[in-house]
């Protein structure tokens, strides 16, 4: 059978007939991007008790910019770099929730020339690497990763800020505060993708493919990211955190439990879409083997691939928190747990 043990059928179904209906209903918004963990929401699937929720959907840089800059939405899929740098600097217009909505392994986003001599990520120590951010949360990851697993020093590295694939960048969502001695400049004029195939600039960090990959000019510096990037999960334990749930504070102060109430909403709706992935029925996204795939990645993971709560993260919290104070991007020191609101640091 394809089924892993100790998978629940309709697990928010429990959750449903214990959880008490609130007398007062609270519209919010919130802004997130589309991805299965939401559809469940999103499609009506799963109940929200005492909640009335309006979705806005559109992508993770849009949603980012609007809630920080533009003060849109009352609960927002954010940054996780970025909301643990303001929180460093006692800016808190969030409180964040252990709603991990995005994470993803990031050794595929490191790209070279295609005829480049940086064969090894070895080979990245001193050059030119071109980012949309320097705060992003995936290229905060791959810093650390670079200097701990293969000592790529980022204040040895000239970090060049451009558009992926325009000339236009996307620039900080927060202001860049950052000691002397660090590197960063801006690449105007073309975009990071064709500076790379012109050899302006040594490697590229970036969550979009660049158009070099699509003529062979420009290739991916891991040649099997699966298993670079499995055997880096076997090495550190750690499948790296993107992005979490925030609800902004002057609501939250107003009313606390809409902290649990959110958390149970996005977890029953995770659960859901997680269990929607072993339906033989109907596929439920267009894998062929998607039932003994996600039977394998379950394996591989340990049941549950994708855990919300701090218990079950507690490694990747830690090693973030440790990356964020190495590249010297906290203002003051915090915890993981001061990311967090104090009725959930128990999940």
């Amino acid at each position: 059978m394809y089924f892993p043990t100790g998978v629940v059928r309709r697990p928010w179904e429990e959750w449903v007939k214990t959880y008490t209906l609130s007398v007062m209903t609270n519209a919010l918004t919130v802004g997130i991007s589309t991805n299965d963990r939401m559809l469940p929401l999103l499609l009506g699937d799963v109940p929200t008790p005492g909640l009335d929720l309006t979705f806005d959907r559109s992508s993770p840089n849009d949603i980012f910019r609007r809630a920080l800059q533009e003060g849109d939405f009352d609960v927002t899929e954010m940054s996780f770099a970025a909301h643990a740098i303001l929180i460093s600097r006692g800016k808190q217009p969030f409180v964040g929730l252990p709603v991990f909505v995005s994470r993803m392994f990031r050794h595929g986003c490191v790209f070279v020339r295609s005829d480049s001599d940086i064969e090894r990520p070895e080979d990245l120590a001193g050059a030119r690497i071109g980012i949309p951010e320097y705060q992003m949360t995936a290229v905060v990851w791959m810093r650390g990763i670079l200097n701990e697993y293969h000592n790529v020093n980022p204040k040895e590295v000239r970090w060049i800020r451009g558009g992926v694939n325009s000339p236009v960048g996307r620039g900080e969502k927060i202001p860049l505060q950052l000691p002397e001695g660090y590197d960063i400049t801006d690449l105007e004029g073309q975009s990071l993708s064709d500076a790379l195939t012109a050899n302006k600039i040594d490697a590229m960090i970036t969550t979009r493919l660049p158009t070099g990959l699509e003529n062979g000019s420009l290739k991916c510096l891991f040649p099997n990211v699966k298993e670079t990037e499995r055997a880096y999960y076997m090495a550190s334990g750690i499948f790296p955190i993107m992005h979490l749930l925030v609800l902004r504070r002057q609501i939250y102060e107003r009313d606390p439990d809409l902290a649990c109430a959110l958390y149970n909403c996005f977890s029953a709706a995770r659960a859901a879409s997680l269990q929607r992935l072993y339906e033989i029925d109907t596929l439920s996204v267009m894998v062929p083997w998607l039932v003994p795939e996600m039977a394998q990645t379950s394996g591989f993971f340990g049941s549950d691939p994708w855990p919300y709560g701090l218990a079950a993260n507690h490694k990747e919290l830690e090693v973030f928190f440790a990356y964020l104070n190495q590249q010297q991007l906290l203002r003051a020191p915090i915890q993981p747990k001061d990311l967090f609101v104090p009725e959930l640091l128990g999940t």
